[in-house]
């Protein structure tokens, strides 16, 4: 018999029993209370008899609650999350997690969605027995959370009326200025080893270095000033500015804090001068920053910027920030400018508790800050906790370092803990005193900070370079893995953080800066100038750029095993769904681009160590590797429910189309070897469990929805149909011809008959429903992310798996019947991203504006930018420009810096890593696909501009070298000129394909001619190279065309 034993504490304990329910139940804009008991003479109940017995309780207690009511069930785990429950093995884990045990009775606390089909033009009402506030806070964690997984609460609340709408003038030139630094963070940081943010006030915030996530956490004490002499007066201020401070009227967007000021920073503002206005400009990723005041008679512009460099890993892994500070004196006379950096001593902090009267917490005591000896160049405060113990998290390093040259005059106050007091003779002499001695007492810790004096001539400039670096390297699991099988809560599971192996020490790290500093900085900006310095649409390169700061975010991690791990997002004080999540990272491309590497150890994951018997791979990853795995738990490590949202089957089957994105990434031939078995296994699976034969997925079928679909559906259909085709192609790299055929044949059948069965209304793509689980469906709906697996293989350059005129209308259609110009938030549930601020798209509509009472999932959110840059780069592809552009332009009005970062996009949690799928836009653009000949790194490339054709200037990136591709010519190319401009790398060319109708060609590296033959067939001009073609950094490929 089959059914759910009663688990509370890990084991079935009572046979006879009563299980009392505390229900927060919402529904048609109410939310209301149900307490109730239940009574059962046997442990084992089955879940679909227990919901009916509540529904028929809940049907004599609540008014607002219908007959034909769908009801979902959701509960809070041991993290905070809200977690659905659909099947008996669901259940049975709610039971186990929060299920409580009172003298023979089980207490359950869960929330519950009531939906009825209901116009969504439909005025919300609350409930006058609402158990949530007017304002929409619960006194309960999960009492009308809604319908959400781990993000909070709304933090903002409308009426009907709609705020006032303010927007960033200067989007386009990436600067922002006045209301538009309102909500300006941009985190800068390593690669996966934590980060601190810039911050529109031009400060820094959000300190995320000691491994964890607090995503407002602050240390005071901690900012940058100056003072400028002029003869017998001077001026000093904090390189801050308040004006923002005190802002009247400024309406927040919901679910974000980024706007939020911290208290330290206005203390620090209150007790010293700041700057009058701030000015940035964000490309990143490097952030720039104007200061002015008009009492400070000279020009301070700032560059601030991690260690960035594509394809080099361990040098955008330094746990570093680099701020060089340029001063020009405009004046007639010579002055003497001092620039001071101040930093407090975090050793032994948690990382988010709060830090008061400026140096005083719990965990502080005993720290010390000293000068690093043996430094030739700079000079360096090193602050530590000697008290520690040695591998505690906490136990780690911070320094703050100036550069500095003969002449140059460097002063320090070590310790101190009074910012006024150190302030006071800086601001006399520009001169810092000596400070305090010793450890700091209990509770508290001290701040240092350093000096930097040059005098600067009449109209001359100087730079000031300050490095502030952190060493934390004891990581450990500070999230629950209950979910996994593993219950040890008490257990600190070791992990490390690669940069450590890296750089051993703090000084380790410093040395390798100061002695590396000219390269790191040039790479780091010859990466921002290839994206930006473009002919590109503003919003495409923003879209794409930016996306890359999640991996600086804390939602990244390079563990000490040397794999990539990451979060989905970050809630406020921690990671959001443990790790590596198969269907999120599905959409991601910012770090197989630019880091393949890493990228690759991911996959390696997936396919060696997460994948079960039966060849199912979990959604997520339980770290350290060493301990037992998800399937590992399951009985004969084979049996799983195949609807459980455990086992996502998108990301499953995005694992093997991912494998073939990292083979044309240049993985390594043993690499691919490793792995293609794995695939294989995955493959057959699909082919024999999920595919009864068809090229047709008709089954169970969880997904990133975090719901199970049924059915013949794109979304799912076209990820499958994607998958055989990369499988082909990777079977043909491997020689495998049986089963490159199997995979053509079985997709051939596929490809007809998921057209066939879903276009059948003549404009777009629909759902049909299994009428034996009608529920979570898109039905006849217009859905954001129908055609997942076609962007996938046009990424992949497998070709159209569908008919184009069908995918070009659907997409058109889906922009018709989704887009809105501005968000009433009373129509988005179960979140409320967006306002009557923002336009964009719904993730699903119906022709006849109603909802489905059985809707998938979050159909009626906004749509999230991880699904606009897919479905802008679908409607590109598909030679909708307008729609593409449009898609864009309002995704970057969303996060502009008025009211959101333009650097934290979020979903379930912040620096979501979704919307990193972003990055492909510069590829869709330029229109580049390439291959290699066999068993070598050297390329036969294409370029087919989709946008400015004629002047054509963009990024592009390859496995072995970035740079920019450059056209310019005529419509169809017969004359003009192309080049591909090697920034770094080395770049291998055997054959070059362009679009263009031109037949003859010549071309040359800088002044050298090349032997090139041309050949034109249908408007494609291919250059084959008498030899192969080698391209250093810094050279041009240069084709002079007619």
């Amino acid at each position: 018999r089959f059914g759910v034993a009663v688990f509370v504490g890990g084991a079935p304990s009572l046979l006879s029993y009563t299980m009392r329910l505390q229900l927060s139940v919402r529904g048609r804009g109410a939310c209301e209370k149900a307490d109730f008991s239940l009574h059962f003479q046997d442990a084992l109940v089955h879940w679909n008899l227990l919901t009916e017995s509540v529904k028929r309780q809940l049907l004599q207690i609540l008014r607002h609650l219908k007959k034909d009511d769908l009801l979902k069930f959701l509960y809070v785990d041991d993290e905070g999350d809200t977690v659905s429950i659909n099947s008996d093995l669901e259940w049975r884990e709610a039971l186990r997690v929060s299920g409580e045990e009172q003298k023979g009775c089980v207490v359950m606390r869960l929330e519950v969605w009531s939906s009825g089909k209901t116009p969504e033009s439909a005025t919300a009402t609350k409930s006058t027995s609402s158990c949530c506030s007017a304002s929409g806070s619960s006194s309960s964690s999960s009492c009308c959370a809604g319908f959400q997984r781990p993000l909070q609460n709304d933090t903002a609340v409308y009426d009907r009326v709609p705020p006032a709408k303010t927007s960033n003038p200067t989007a386009a030139q990436y600067q922002y200025s006045g209301d538009a630094l309102m909500a300006v963070t941009l985190p800068l940081g390593a690669l996966g080893g934590g980060c601190i943010a810039v911050a529109g006030d031009g400060g820094l915030r959000q300190w995320q270095v000691c491994n964890r996530v607090a995503h407002n956490a602050q240390v005071p004490d901690s900012f940058f000033g100056v003072r400028v002499g002029t003869g017998t007066t001077s001026t000093s201020a904090v390189l801050m500015s308040p004006a923002l401070y005190n802002r009247k009227g400024f309406h927040p967007a919901n679910l974000v804090t980024d706007h939020l000021i911290p208290q330290a920073s206005k203390d620090l503002l209150a007790a010293l001068p700041g700057i009058q206005t701030v000015e940035i400009t964000a490309k990143f990723p490097i952030v720039e920053i104007d200061y002015t005041s008009p009492d400070i008679p000279v020009q301070i512009h700032t560059e601030a910027f991690s260690p960035c460099v594509p394809l080099d890993s361990k040098n955008s892994a330094l746990p570093v920030i680099i701020f060089n500070y340029t001063v020009t004196n405009p004046t007639a006379n010579t002055v003497e400018v001092s620039l001071l950096g101040s930093l407090q001593n975090i050793a032994g902090w948690d990382g988010a508790s709060a830090i008061t009267n400026e140096v005083e917490n719990a965990a502080y005591g005993g720290n010390t800050n000293t000068v690093l000896p043996k430094t030739t160049g700079y000079t360096v405060l090193d602050m530590m906790n000697p008290s520690l113990q040695a591998m505690d998290a906490m136990n780690g390093h911070i320094a703050l370092a100036v550069l500095n040259a003969t002449g140059d005059v460097v002063t320090m106050t070590p310790q101190f803990d009074s910012v006024k007091d150190m302030w006071t003779p800086f601001a006399q002499t520009g001169k810092l005193s000596p400070g305090s001695t010793g450890a700091s007492p209990a509770g508290k810790t001290w701040n240092g900070a350093l000096s930097l004096t040059k005098a600067i001539a009449p109209k001359q400039t100087q730079t000031f370079t300050f490095l502030l670096a952190w060493h934390y390297p004891h990581r450990y699991v500070n999230w629950s893995q209950t979910s996994f099988g593993i219950k040890d809560k008490t257990t600190q599971f070791y992990l490390g953080n690669r940069y450590a192996t890296f750089w051993p020490s703090i000084q380790n790290v410093l040395d390798y800066t100061v002695a590396n500093i000219a390269m790191l900085t040039a790479k780091t900006r010859a990466f921002r100038d290839a994206m930006f310095n473009s002919t590109l649409p503003w919003q495409l390169i923003d879209s794409a750029a930016g996306r890359v700061s999640v991996l600086n975010s804390p939602t990244s991690m390079w563990h000490g095993d040397g794999n990539f791990y990451a979060f989905e997002g970050c809630k406020p004080t921690v990671g959001c769904c443990p790790l590596n999540c198969t269907h999120v990272w599905n959409y991601e491309f910012a770090l197989s681009r630019l880091w393949p590497d890493l990228e690759r150890s991911m996959r390696a994951v997936d396919l060696q160590e997460q994948i079960s018997p039966n060849a199912i791979i979990p959604s997520r990853t339980t770290v350290p590797l060493e301990l037992r795995r998800q399937w590992s738990f399951w009985p004969d490590y084979t049996q799983v429910d195949q609807a459980s949202t455990a086992i996502c089957v998108d990301g499953e089957i995005g694992t093997v189309y991912k494998t073939y994105r990292e083979v044309l990434q240049g993985a390594p031939k043993d690499w691919f070897n490793q792995q293609w078995p794995q695939v294989k296994k995955v493959m057959q699976r699909w082919m024999t469990d999920l595919d009864d034969g068809t090229g047709v997925i008709r089954g169970p079928q969880p997904n990133t929805y975090d719901c199970t679909l049924y059915g013949v559906n794109t979304f799912l259909g076209t990820q499958y149909l994607c998958a055989l085709r990369a499988a082909e192609e990777m079977a043909k790299l491997q020689g495998d011809t049986t089963s490159a055929s199997a995979y053509q044949a079985r997709y051939q059948k596929g490809t007809a008959a998921l057209d066939k069965l879903c276009f059948t209304n003549g404009k777009y793509y629909t759902q049909v429903v299994d009428p034996a689980h009608n529920v979570n469906v898109m039905s006849d709906g217009t859905h954001v992310d129908a055609l997942m697996g076609w962007w996938w293989a046009h990424a992949l350059n497998l070709g159209d798996i569908l008919p184009p005129d069908h995918v070009k209308s659907s997409l058109q259609a889906t922009f018709t019947q989704n887009h809105v110009t501005a968000f009433d938030p009373n129509l988005q549930y179960p979140r409320k991203f967006f306002d009557q601020r923002d336009a964009g798209l719904f993730v699903e509509r119906w022709p006849d504006g109603t909802v489905p009472s059985n809707a998938i999932r979050y159909s009626s959110e906004g749509a999230w930018t991880g699904l606009e840059y897919p479905f802008a780069a679908q409607c590109l592809y598909a030679g909708l420009d307008d729609v593409f552009l449009q898609v864009l332009t309002e995704a970057r009005a969303k996060y502009d810096g008025t009211r959101r970062s333009p650097w934290n996009e979020i979903e379930c949690g912040d620096h979501y890593s979704r919307p990193m799928g972003g990055f492909q836009l510069f590829e869709v653009a330029s229109g580049i696909t390439w291959s290699f000949v066999p068993n070598t790194t050297t390329f036969n490339l294409s370029f087919a501009p989709r946008l400015s054709a004629t002047n054509f200037v963009g990024f592009f990136i390859l496995c072995t070298c970035y740079g920019q591709y450059v056209q310019k010519g005529d419509a169809q190319l017969a004359t003009g000129s192309a080049q591909i401009v090697i920034t770094d790398g080395q770049l291998v060319l055997n054959q070059l394909q362009l679009a263009s109708t031109a037949s003859a060609a010549t071309a040359t590296v800088g002044t050298a001619p090349v032997t090139v033959k041309p050949t034109q067939e249908a408007g494609v001009l291919t250059l084959v190279f008498s030899s192969p073609l080698t391209l250093a950094a810094a050279q041009t490929l240069t084709i002079k065309l007619g």
